[in-house]
């Protein structure tokens, strides 16, 4: 590939940030018409490169988690329509460029996308480390390797992870796992890391994990079998594991869960947007379902439960009440 032809590459890349930007900015206008729906499905699905224009934009939404709330609201639901979209787009630039928003580039989104290893909507990906340790990656997950002459360090900017320790000959330096909620340093170990936003949870398969928060102010040691989690400034109780590892076997276990929780899991692993009225959201979900085949998963839920399922496209799909 020549220089010019790499410039169009970028040039062309560029361009489709900035219409998941835009499309971005429509949804969260809040003023979607079911045209607009359509348009941006079609867009979507036109290619891969779409398809991980509008995963990165989706990536970037985290940022804006350091604006206020209570701001984003008085935007989105106060201004007149056409400002409304003017700030929203301003604050989207912003949390793409980092130009206005310095301290976005020290954020977990920004981190994500500058990360050593990411995998995108739907994919799993295992990665083999210098040690020898193996790194599996679920959905949507971003992850920094930093090892150095004093630790084996992983940081996990979003997503899942499972990580299967090995020795570390003739140094012995600790391998360990920080989130933005503190670290799990691996005492011989098979163990999963789940990042969420007020929480980081970690289950343990073999031996044993060491907890600690990020203040420094508290720490524990879980065993195998168990699980707690690391809080902002604290941890969480020592319970027993559940079914949260199904997904290394491509599944999503529901033991009465409620339904408005099984859609927000299932989403996860589904390029678009799943929808679901509050009227259904409380409904109990009891199964075994695949996490390859999302499709199948919506459908199945039909024969269980009172739904209605309404497909816009493959992208977008809402859930209601028969």
């Amino acid at each position: 590939m020549n220089q010019y032809s790499t410039i169009n590459v970028v040039t062309d890349y560029s361009r489709l940030q900035q219409e998941a930007l835009e499309w971005q900015v429509m949804l969260w206008s809040g003023e979607v018409t079911a045209d607009q729906q359509h348009a941006f499905e079609v867009w979507l699905s036109r290619s891969d490169a779409h398809q991980q224009a509008w995963s990165e934009i989706e990536v970037m939404q985290q940022k804006l988690q350091l604006v206020p709330h209570a701001t984003i609201g008085l935007v989105k639901n106060r201004l007149p329509s056409a400002k409304r979209r003017r700030v929203l787009q301003m604050l989207g630039l912003a949390a793409v460029t980092g130009g206005a928003v310095p301290v976005v580039r020290q954020s977990d989104g920004w981190q994500a996308l500058a990360a050593d290893y990411r995998t995108h909507t739907g994919q799993q990906e295992k990665v083999v480390l210098a040690d020898g340790s193996e790194l599996i990656m679920n959905t949507s997950t971003s992850v920094d390797i930093a090892y150095s002459a004093r630790e084996r360090r992983l940081v996990l900017h979003e997503g899942e992870i499972y990580i299967s320790t090995v020795a570390d000959h003739g140094s012995n330096r600790p391998l360990l796992v920080q989130t933005r909620h503190g670290t799990a340093t691996a005492l011989g170990t098979k163990f999963n890391v789940r990042l969420k936003h007020h929480e980081t949870r970690v289950s343990v398969d073999e031996g044993a994990v060491k907890l600690r928060s990020s203040n420094g102010l508290h720490d524990l040691t879980i065993a195998s079998g168990m699980q707690a989690g690391l809080l902002t400034g604290a941890l969480s109780k020592v319970t027993a594991n559940g079914s949260e590892n199904a997904w290394l076997d491509g599944k999503l276990v529901a033991e009465q869960l409620r339904l408005g929780d099984f859609l927000d899991e299932l989403s996860r692993y589904r390029m678009g947007v799943i929808r679901y009225d509050q009227t259904v959201a409380n409904m109990l979900v009891s199964g075994v379902f695949p996490l390859l085949d999302t499709d199948r998963v919506l459908q199945s839920l039909l024969q269980a439960l009172p739904l209605r399922i309404d497909y816009f496209s493959k992208y977008w799909v809402t859930v209601h009440a028969s």
